[in-house]
């Protein structure tokens, strides 16, 4: 697994964020993805809260309150309970905050409308951040997943 400083390094490397600042709002600042999947896979709230203090403040209040919320439902299950969940609750996509085939990556459940399926994975092999996966992809060569209920 890679560390923080690794995982940002290869993806300034991918984005060229640090050259650039301006080129990334808070939404899309890669940084500030790396952080908080960091921060949330390893229930350290102080990091991703320091980072935003020294980045963001002005979204800290809002931004604290989404990761609180996703911390209290992020779980981490293996692939055959991933597998149950999905089928069970029809999931048909998951939206990942770093590359699907990240094992850190972190998933959001998605019922997606069949018709619709295929537009929302349009590219998704490449994205690095925010992309979207059929489950099957998602679990690739994984025995556990990160995922939030």
């Amino acid at each position: 697994m890679p560390t923080l400083e690794q995982r940002i390094d290869e993806l300034n490397r991918q984005f060229g964020f640090k050259e650039n600042p301006e080129d990334f709002n808070f939404e899309l600042n890669p940084e500030r993805i790396a952080y908080k999947n960091e921060a949330l896979r390893t229930k350290n709230r102080d990091l991703y809260n320091e980072y935003l203090a020294d980045n963001y403040p002005r979204e800290m209040e809002r931004e604290m309150r989404d990761f609180d919320n996703k911390a209290n439902t992020l779980v981490q299950v293996s692939k055959e309970e991933a597998e149950q969940l999905f089928a069970d609750n029809k999931i048909n996509m998951l939206k990942s905050d770093i590359s699907y085939k990240d094992p850190d990556a972190i998933f959001q459940m998605k019922k997606i409308n069949e018709e619709d399926l295929n537009w929302h994975l349009e590219g998704h092999e490449s994205d690095l951040l925010n992309g979207n996966s059929k489950p099957y992809e998602a679990l690739e060569g994984k025995s556990e997943i990160w995922l939030l209920k």
